[in-house]
């Protein structure tokens, strides 16, 4: 039986933990290649040997996307090791410092948008030429609720995150026509070691504010990453593809 994905190679970033670390196994699982990039070099090797362990092809490269020569050795890394470029998912990303904005200081800023924007901004670059030459291909950029809706305390975030969402508008109506899409999957607060970092380990402050009661999982969010991947979703770019509970939906009364 033919997997989902088969045939095709595909990049993580922010793929040693949380939703990049479940997100490349699912895509192995439906049969990419897959080169993981991530700044933890023990934890994203193991990622790596998991996917290898279980009978997929997966290679690891230790990689920060604020740079914009390590975001390109990233796909120098899939071309060589692989073939070439069929996929990417554009996942890492900082919460950094919340608060109000007054209580934040510049480098909090730099760094939030340093990694949310620029790694974006980076890997885009890097990525679309390898997809041209390839005839075309996915891109998948990870965004947040919060690129759709404000939350007090988490201004600088929220506005990367915004950001993120006008980069993957914009740059799909650019390469629209090189049968390149790019789409976005928007989390809403989602139990990774990101979530239980800012929040001490207690998460349940959010059952009260999201309307299923709970916040998710990564393996919630995974199959939508494999989804906008494939060609299952041949006509679909410049969206934004919500995982969240029904976060953005409206208020919950009673």
């Amino acid at each position: 039986m033919t997997k989902l994905l088969e045939n095709k190679v595909a990049i993580i970033t922010g793929a040693s933990s949380g939703i990049g670390e479940t997100a490349a196994i699912a895509l192995a699982k439906a049969g990419a290649s897959v080169v993981l990039g991530a700044r933890r070099q023990d934890k994203g090797e193991a990622v790596a040997q998991r996917i290898r362990d279980q009978g997929g092809k997966a290679v690891f490269l230790k990689t920060d996307v604020t740079d914009s020569a390590q975001a390109q050795a990233l796909v120098d890394l899939a071309v060589s090791e692989f073939g070439g470029l069929d996929i990417a998912f554009n996942n890492a990303g900082t919460d950094g410092q919340s608060g109000p904005i007054t209580d934040i200081d510049s480098n909090a800023y730099d760094t939030i948008f340093d990694t949310n924007v620029r790694g974006v901004w980076n890997a885009l670059r890097a990525q679309i030429p390898a997809l041209k030459a390839r005839g075309g291909g996915s891109i998948i950029n990870t965004s947040s609720v919060l690129g759709t809706r404000g939350v007090a305390g988490m201004s600088t975030y929220a506005a990367s995150k915004f950001a993120v969402e006008g980069l993957t508008k914009s740059v799909a109506l650019e390469v629209a026509k090189d049968n390149i899409r790019i789409n976005a999957v928007a989390p809403g607060p989602i139990i990774t070691p990101l979530l239980e970092n800012a929040t001490g380990g207690n998460t349940d402050g959010f059952n009260a504010i999201i309307p299923q009661g709970r916040p998710g999982t990564t393996d919630e969010v995974a199959p939508s990453v494999v989804f906008l991947a494939s060609d299952q979703a041949s006509y679909i770019t410049g969206h934004s593809l919500t995982v969240g509970g029904g976060a953005t939906a409206g208020f919950v009364t009673g």
